[in-house]
C-alpha cells in the first residue's frame, strides 16, 4: 500500500460513515457533521420538492461548492479519489 492508498484511506474512514448504529457512541465531530448533512439535506430537499431547480445544475452547483472547500485543503489528490468513490456508490455508478 502507498502512502497515497493510505491517505486515501484515512480520509475514507473519517468521511463515510456518519450515520450511526445503535452502539455507536458519537463524538463531537461526528454530531456536528451530522447536524451539517441535515441542514444541508434541508436545503437541497426544499428546493427539489419545489421543482425550481433542475436536478443536473444542483449537482453542478454542490461540485463548484466541493471543488472550492477542497481547493484550500492539504492532501487533496487523496480526498478527491475518496469522494469520487463516494460519489459512484451513491449514484450507483460501475466502473
Amino acid at each position: 500500500m502507498t502512502k497515497h492508498d493510505d491517505a486515501k484511506s484515512e480520509a475514507a474512514a473519517k468521511i463515510i460513515p456518519l450515520r450511526p448504529t445503535a452502539k455507536t457512541k458519537l463524538d463531537t465531530t461526528t454530531v456536528k457533521m451530522l447536524k451539517i448533512a441535515d441542514e444541508i439535506d434541508h436545503v437541497i430537499l426544499r428546493h427539489v420538492e419545489a421543482g425550481d431547480i433542475d436536478l443536473k445544475e444542483l449537482a453542478g452547483l454542490l461540485s463548484h461548492r466541493l471543488g472550492s472547500l477542497v481547493k484550500h485543503l492539504e492532501n487533496k489528490e487523496a480526498l478527491v479519489d475518496v469522494c469520487v468513490d463516494v460519489l459512484k456508490k451513491q449514484a450507483a455508478v460501475d466502473e
